[in-house]
């Protein structure tokens, strides 16, 4: 693999004739069942190999199962821990290891190699140690041993036999669990427990009903309810359920039928104390949890059993995974607030079974990602500097979620089998204004068999224009890479009596109508079945641009075997920044219609208008015929080959491409570039874990370690800029009902690198305010039914106690309620000395205060007056926005060494709403305000931190 070939060599893999349209077709006509190669893909071959000579009593495993590494050793400090002849009490040297990982990791200095031994560790694991970027902690195995972090109940692998028991009036083939697990947790009506088959690692179905799990039934149209309803139930493969009320595990293993799965139907052990199985539950967390740790490896282990996240990464920095599997749980990995994150060589699997339908897990379970690293709103202490390579995303109902994400590299990776979102992209905005993802750069990967391969959406968050009138956000870059969309997705189930199945993936789509992230796409391959969704040029990439959208399409392949390419293009107008060309495109069902594709725009008005915003003109160098790709067979289980011959009419056809856009195989196209993913001059490039497939998705022959860099993503001079997760400031939360506010504090808290924690509906004693130099109390305490919910006499003596000695009380929003006592009222009265003021225009008070600097006081805004204003009273102290006569809504009043902070109205109703863009004027009504409330949790931070440097209290 990757030797280079010139182009007379390259000639000799063309076919030189277009394809036959008859043998295409077929693919359409007559699918024969489901073998399974469905769900292995395009690792069919390679799972084979791995497979050869053993048996499994469930199911053949639906990818390689993994294998002991042969990593020679690393230069530090040896430790040991060995699970079975290990113990605790021992030094932890080769010969007298530890036994148990979560003993091991408390012992970890700078530059510590923790050597783990082969077999499996019943552990849930919390790593917090912190290396430096010249003596790393290194977690990783033994050479030639293959190490197991399984969070599951051990008994349902190692003892199956008298795990189980038949299960009392249940289901033909159902059993339940000798024991009971309390300890569990869980709800009704939820999916509280999850699984796979311990020979194959095939996942189980976390059942949410007992009915489904009961039932003969197998297709939702005969589910008789709604989607998300119990109904008549419907039987979704071998799976688990937790009796949250009995405190017994359910399992059943019985056979699927149906006529599409063919092969794929479940037909193995239904007897569960004859095969080990992995159950895990929600209450444990992560099997493997990294939190507050920094410049740490982690390599050639496996970690399975989980019911939340199977990996857990957050508060942290420089952390590598290189040849890791993970078994997911609602998610395989789980990343937050983690600077320097690399995935090398590492295998993530869903939770779907080869029985698995879209609709059986987001409707019957759970809909689980397989890595998840930004949630609809950013953070604060936001993820960056990514690098997912060589790895392997596969098997679930959602893939890889990086919006929020900035700085990725994804490359080399094999996304497959996700019945959903591939790669969710959405950049959310920040509560500050900020567009912390971006920047992402998506090459030399295969994604195929995803429904919506690039997915968009707010959901809660919102998505912000800039005073210019354009998409915030860094955007993403799509370059070098194949999409194979010729093979079904488990999306639509077929009917009973159907053995065809119709569903096929696409680019891109979105949730809800926001703007697809600003988006350059050049030099990819795309394989489609069906036509683009309403016609849209480029596989769909042509539609859904509004004002405000930037997107850049240029040298990619695009074939359909049915109907025509796409030819409907975006309206030519300023405010839509899109270009087009030296694309090509072509059609096996509609050869001669597709050569007239352009003709009617080139011929247009519209394309006149089009040079004034790109010169040539859009589609001006496009190119429509067979690009004569190598190898596309008409059985899509075969091998494809989408490298493009000599006489294809790709070759030299492209446009020329900025420098600054970046290309890994520019050097190769020394003339015009050729047009498509891979170049003429240019072998299929390894992908997935140690480059064992091809980016064509054919076995590579020539596997060998794929070696990951070994320098850490993030320098220590970038480190240095980055905010602190271990601050010495501490605060507390208080939320009442509602706390609308409470999100944006928390983001502010973040920003000024002050830990925190939140108590929701909880009262907290004034007598332990001392342990936090900080307590804000947000919402209405008495709505959220928290009791006492008001200072008594001796609760006063503790908050005037803990402001004197250096302390901050800052109450937003109607929570002087708090001293609706009569001591209460006494009290703070004697501190503000208020007087029952008139309710006048609000004002800003004191306009050089470093609070509100950044407001203009002569056009001050309508939120300084608005309605849910509700003022303190008072005269002495700060009165920053009041009447003057004794009321204030923005107050700081110095008591000893400490402070009261009043702010008295709701930031977070002026927050624009999600979904849609927001307008420019609403993003700078709220953003005025929110930066008050960062200006004051940045005084705070600022405060504590010189109380600190001169040894003062806290």
């Amino acid at each position: 693999m990757g030797r280079l070939i010139g182009r007379s060599e390259a000639v000799k893999i063309s076919r030189g004739a277009s394809f036959q349209l008859a043998n295409r077709l077929g693919k359409l006509e007559a699918y024969p069942t489901f073998r399974s190669a469905f769900c292995l893909v395009v690792v069919a071959a390679s799972m084979a190999a791995s497979t050869k000579g053993q048996e499994f009593r469930s199911h053949p495993p639906m990818r390689p199962l993994p294998a002991a590494a042969q990593r020679p050793m690393t230069p530090g400090r040896g430790l040991y821990v060995d699970p079975q002849a290990g113990d605790d009490a021992n030094s932890g040297s080769r010969d007298a290891a530890w036994r148990t990982l979560k003993h091991a990791v408390g012992q970890l200095q700078p530059g510590d190699v923790l050597y783990l031994r082969g077999g499996v560790y019943y552990e849930h694991v919390a790593v917090n140690a912190t290396g430096t970027s010249n003596k790393p902690i290194t977690i990783r195995s033994f050479p030639g041993e293959l190490p197991v972090i399984d969070g599951g109940l051990r008994e349902f692998f190692e003892t199956p036999a008298a795990a189980w028991e038949p299960c009392p009036g249940g289901a033909d083939g159902e059993f339940r669990s000798v024991n009971t697990y309390p300890e569990l947790g869980g709800r009704e009506d939820a999916t509280n427990v999850l699984g796979n088959f311990g020979d194959s690692m095939i996942p189980l179905h976390g059942y949410r009903y007992i009915t489904d799990l009961r039932n003969s039934n197998e297709y939702f149209d005969q589910l008789g309810a709604g989607k998300t309803e119990a109904g008549d139930g419907i039987y979704c493969g071998p799976g688990v359920f937790f009796d949250v009320t009995t405190g017994h595990i359910h399992v059943r293993l019985a056979h699927t039928r149906q006529k599409a799965l063919g092969e794929d139907n479940y037909r193995g052990e239904i007897d569960p104390r004859k095969v080990p199985l992995v159950i895990a539950g929600g209450n444990a967390g992560s099997p493997l949890s990294i939190d507050g740790a920094g410049c740490l490896r982690v390599q050639d282990i496996v970690v399975r059993g989980a019911r939340t996240a199977t990996v857990s990464v957050s508060n942290s920095f420089n952390i590598e995974f290189d040849g890791v599997t993970a078994y997911g749980g609602s998610t395989a990995f789980a990343v937050r607030d983690c600077g320097g994150l690399r995935l090398w060589n590492c295998a993530l699997r869903g939770i779907a079974a080869p029985w698995t339908y879209r609709g059986s897990l987001k409707y019957r379970a759970i809909e689980a990602r397989v890595f998840s690293a930004s949630g609809w709103t950013p953070t604060g202490m936001d993820n960056h500097d990514f690098e997912l390579a060589y790895s392997e995303f596969t098997d679930c109902v959602d893939g890889v979620f990086i919006g929020n994400v900035s700085n990725v590299r994804f490359h080399h990776n094999l996304l497959d089998n996700i019945s959903d979102d591939g790669v969710f992209l959405t950049a959310g905005t920040a509560y500050d204004g900020t567009t912390p993802g971006g920047n992402v750069h998506i090459y030399q990967n295969l994604l195929s068999r995803c429904l919506t391969t690039f997915a968009f959406g707010v959901g809660h968050g919102r998505q912000k224009m800039t005073p210019d009138g354009r998409q915030a956000g860094s955007g993403v870059f799509i370059y070098r890479n194949v999409f194979d969309f010729s093979r079904p997705v488990m999306y639509t189930q077929p009917a009973e009596d159907e053995s065809q199945f119709t569903s096929f993936g696409r680019v891109a789509g979105d949730h809800g109508g926001p703007l697809w992230e600003p988006m350059t796409v050049y030099h990819n391959t795309f394989l489609h079945v069906d036509p683009p969704w309403r016609g849209y040029y480029l596989s769909g990439l042509g539609g859904h641009l509004a004002e405000g959208s930037m997107r850049r399409l240029f040298n990619n392949i695009v074939v359909h075997v049915d109907g025509q390419p796409g030819r409907v293009l975006p309206p030519v107008v300023p405010s839509i920044d899109f270009q087009a060309d030296g694309n090509l495109h072509w059609s096996y069902s509609e050869p001669s219609t597709a050569e007239k594709l352009f003709s009617r725009f080139r011929g247009s008005s519209d394309f006149e208008t089009s040079k004034q915003l790109y010169r040539p003109g859009w589609t001006a160098n496009d190119v429509v015929a067979d690009p004569q790709l190598a190898q596309f067979p008409a059985d899509w289980r075969a091998e494809t080959d989408c490298r493009i011959g000599g006489d294809s009419p790709g070759v030299d056809s492209g446009v020329s491409l900025p420098e600054d856009w970046p290309d890994p195989l520019r050097h190769l196209d020394r003339e015009q570039p050729d047009i498509g993913a891979i170049p003429i001059a240019e072998q299929p490039w390894p992908i997935g874990i140690n480059g064992r497939l091809s980016v064509c998705g054919m076995k590579n022959d020539e596997t060998g370690p794929v070696t990951a860099p070994t320098a850490f993503l993030l320098r220590d001079a970038d480190l240095a800029k980055r905010p602190s997760s271990s601050a010495t400031n501490s605060a507390v939360v208080v939320q009442g009902y509602p706390a609308f506010d409470a999100p944006l504090i928390e983001f502010a808290l973040r920003r000024a690198g002050i830990q925190f924690e939140s108590l929701e509906h909880t009262w907290l004693d004034p007598a332990d305010y001392d342990e936090h130099p900080l307590v804000i109390v947000v919402g209405s305490l008495p709505r959220a039914k928290i009791e006492p919910n008001k200072y008594s006499a001796a609760d006063l003596q503790g908050v005037e106690q803990f402001m004197q000695r250096g302390g901050t009380l800052m109450l937003m929003r109607g929570n002087t309620a708090l001293f609706n006592t009569e001591d209460g009222r006494a009290w703070l009265g004697k501190l503000t000395v208020g007087n029952q003021a008139a309710r006048d225009d609000f004002k800003i008070l004191l306009p050089d205060h470093p609070w509100i600097s950044h407001v203009d006081p002569n056009q001050p805004a309508d939120w300084i007056n608005a309605k849910n204003v509700q003022p303190i009273q008072a005269t002495t102290g700060e009165l920053v926005i009041g009447n003057g006569a004794g009321l204030a809504s923005l107050y700081r009043l110095p008591v000893g060494k400490g402070q009261l902070i009043y702010v008295g109205w709701d930031i977070a109703a002026s927050l624009p709403p999600g979904r849609q863009p927001s307008t420019v004027q609403q993003e700078a009504i709220y953003e005025q305000q929110m930066r008050i409330l960062s200006n004051v949790i940045d005084s705070i931070a600022v405060r504590r931190q010189s109380a600190s440097t001169n040894g003062t209290h806290k």
